[in-house]
């Protein structure tokens, strides 16, 4: 079990951990560990397979704060998209683009349902840029302005659609969907078998898309706040 800083949410009375099952030494346990950090609560992931944990702690003051969909792509089953709508580089062939794509960040991260305190500091510049395949990492642009950006992760042998920006009044002109489009025919390209990818309920646009895809249902995660045990 392990307890940590929630990135971009450390100014919160939050510590994070995950709980795929749960009892009343686990809970103190993690508590223990929340209070060490200084904090005085707890963020707790979960998932709808294992309702246990909900229930647990429910009735020990927490409440859902979020809940995201995860769903999943036979990459090779699934038609081949269209080409992108709009103009699209790589980082890779665009490097220059790093300090647009960090003022979008800082823009898009508080967007997302139930992240509004999201801070976004120049840390981004490693788990939100350097840690993700340059090539595998679209940008949308209108001439050089960069509208929109979407990258595919690679961890644990699992290849995933990562965060996703839009600038505010760029959005609903299918940028995100000519994004989705660019990765899902470059892991065609690339042999990937199977793209995971996570998106808030609240998040209907999204949601609707990768339907559209042909993305299917997996499981929810949940996302619950409450005290630490006394």
């Amino acid at each position: 079990m392990l307890v940590t800083l929630m990135p971009g949410l450390e100014h919160l009375p939050y510590a994070e951990v995950w709980f795929r099952e749960i009892d009343e030494e686990r809970w103190r346990e993690a508590s223990t560990q929340a209070r060490a950090l200084g904090k005085t609560g707890l963020e707790v992931w979960t998932t709808d397979r294992t309702p246990e944990v909900v229930a647990f702690l429910e009735p020990r003051g927490y409440e859902e704060v979020r809940r995201y969909v995860i769903s999943e792509l036979d990459v090779a089953a699934a038609p081949d998209p269209d080409p992108p709508a709009f103009e699209l580089v790589t980082f890779a062939e665009r490097p220059d683009l790093a300090p647009a794509l960090y003022e979008l960040a800082q823009i898009a991260h508080p967007d997302q349902p139930g992240r509004s305190e999201s801070t976004v500091s120049d840390a981004w510049f490693q788990w939100g840029l350097a840690a993700n395949p340059p090539e595998a990492y679209f940008i949308a642009l209108d001439g050089d302005r960069v509208l929109g950006y979407g990258y595919l992760e690679h961890e644990d042998d699992q290849w995933k659609n990562g965060f996703m920006a839009v600038a505010r009044d760029a959005r609903g002109r299918g940028i995100a969907g000519a994004i989705k489009r660019a990765q899902i025919r470059w892991a065609k390209a690339n042999g990937v078998t199977t793209l995971r990818t996570a998106n808030e309920v609240r998040l209907e646009g999204m949601l609707a898309l990768n339907r559209r895809f042909g993305y299917r249902t997996l499981y929810d995660e949940i996302v619950l706040r409450g005290p630490s045990a006394a």
